[in-house]
């Protein structure tokens, strides 16, 4: 009798040992998978920020955070791969790209100031490319070598005093401090790291492993709702935009629609007047317009097609008015017809009263409801197919 539980005890000990090591393989294949979740409470840190560095589909459902040092030869590595993808996937993927230098890189804080300062003129991506396609030159030094990057800013044709002076700026240096502080709270270590829809990957080996990610992540994703549009509506508001003093040309061609060339048929500017927002549905917001020139709006930043940022930071804030009040809802303001709509970047204390006063009411004309200023003129079409006029 003793001999049977004690050979019962054997077996329900390996049993238990069984078990126990299937569970502990389990949990050891989940994670040395491709990728492990990010911790809850830190999902927030990987929120997309309105100054966040963005290639491809700004409006994509699926996102990939990027943190790199440019010094890094692992991020050198993957910087063709990523040109790749991002070209690839930029309808259904975000890439964004987050500063995290690390300690051991004599120049790794450096190339990530000259970045930023960069990206003040408008050549965050001009830069980037530039370093890592030179990283073996100016990489892996033994010293801090700040000035070797100002050559690169004159390659560039920056502005090389302002330049200087952005590099040595708090502002910049906060920027920079403020990505590679969201990168160690998310147990970032080193570089390159990648966050694929709030998950750290296990660093892909191929391209094609990289692909495979990211057409698993877009077919989970959810689509993307388009915002539906209201009845047809005949409308104009008057527009004006300054930034740091300067008023923002709208008559350039780029945002203006043609004959030839339709940027959106339900809100644009035309006929080489940048001063009108020609609006002919309800439901478009002030963002949704902006959107159609590719200029993001909201109210922590104005990003211009070409990449500058106007950014509240330090004295630096971003104004929204509308018929001369202070207005909050910036992107989701749906204006009005003969609204009088100034948006303004610049000092905080700055008198913008002469701005809102240098609005036009020039909507009125094309008004009925301005019959002092007699019939509203004929206005050109220029919506394509599929829409009336």
């Amino acid at each position: 009798m003793f001999k049977d539980k004690f050979v019962s005890g054997i077996i329900l000990l390996t049993v238990v040992l069984l078990v126990g090591a299937v569970f502990f393989a389990s949990k050891m294949g989940s994670s040395s998978g491709s990728s492990t979740q990010a911790p809850s409470e830190q999902k927030k840190l990987l929120e997309v920020l309105p100054d966040d560095y963005i290639k491809g589909n700004k409006d994509a459902t699926v996102t990939l955070i990027e943190y790199l040092d440019f010094e890094c030869e692992a991020c050198g590595a993957y910087y063709p791969l990523m040109k790749q993808l991002s070209e690839e996937f930029k309808t259904d993927v975000r890439f964004v790209n987050r500063y995290f230098p690390l300690p051991g890189h004599k120049n790794g804080m450096n190339a990530a100031l000259a970045v930023e300062a960069a990206s003040k003129q408008g050549k965050y991506w001009e830069m980037h490319n530039l370093l890592f396609e030179n990283q073996k030159t100016w990489g892996e030094k033994q010293v801090s070598t700040p000035a070797v990057f100002e050559g690169y800013a004159k390659q560039l044709g920056l502005n090389l005093e302002q330049f200087k002076k952005d590099v040595s700026s708090k502002e910049v240096k906060d920027r920079v401090e403020r990505d590679k502080s969201s990168g160690q709270q998310l147990g970032v270590s080193g570089t390159p790291s990648f966050f694929l829809e709030g998950e750290k990957l296990q660093n892909p080996r191929t391209i094609d492993d990289f692909k495979t990610l990211l057409k698993a992540a877009i077919l989970k994703a959810p689509r993307p709702s388009q915002q539906v549009l209201g009845e047809k509506v005949h409308e104009h508001a008057d527009l004006k935009v300054y930034l740091n003093g300067k008023q923002l040309d709208l008559t350039q061609a780029k945002y203006q629609s043609t004959e030839d060339k339709e940027i959106d048929p339900d809100t644009h500017l035309h006929d080489g007047n940048g001063d009108i927002v020609h609006k002919h549905r309800k439901g478009i917001t002030l963002g949704y317009f902006l959107k159609t020139l590719k200029i993001d709006f909201s109210k922590d930043c104005l990003v211009l097609d070409t990449g500058e940022r106007y950014c509240n930071s330090g004295d630096n804030e971003l104004k929204f008015r509308v018929n001369g009040k202070a207005n909050d809802q910036f992107n989701s303001y749906e204006f009005s017809d003969l609204d009088r709509i100034l948006i303004s970047y610049g000092p905080k204390q700055e008198e913008i009263s002469k701005q809102m006063q240098s609005v036009t009411d020039i909507a009125c004309m094309y008004s009925e409801k301005c019959p002092e200023r007699g019939t509203p003129p004929t206005e050109k079409c220029v919506g394509g197919l599929g829409d009336d006029c």
